[in-house]
């Protein structure tokens, strides 16, 4: 449980840094959640998914930042088609 507890602090401090670095250092990260796609090798039928949220984070609070994150990837897919369609690149 202890390396469970070191590497979900990494992924933390990466995010914080993350933030911080791409938007201004008084940013503060109220909560966050990472999906990533894993595929075993030595097992191939035990692919799927890891979903890690931020220590305490409301199930309710994760469903919504799950919900905006798929709402902006449809809106910014719907721009670029506009964006090709009409010429501006």
């Amino acid at each position: 449980m202890d390396n469970f507890k070191k590497t979900l602090n990494g992924i933390e401090d990466s995010i914080n840094d993350h933030v911080k670095s791409n938007r201004s250092k008084s940013s503060i990260v109220t909560g966050w959640m990472v999906i990533a796609s894993v595929s075993d090798v030595e097992n191939p039928d035990r692919d799927g998914y890891i979903l890690q949220s931020s220590t305490s984070l409301p199930h309710h609070t994760q469903v919504g930042l799950l919900s905006m994150a798929l709402d902006d990837k449809k809106n910014l897919s719907i721009l670029a088609t506009m964006r090709a369609i009409m010429g501006g690149g």
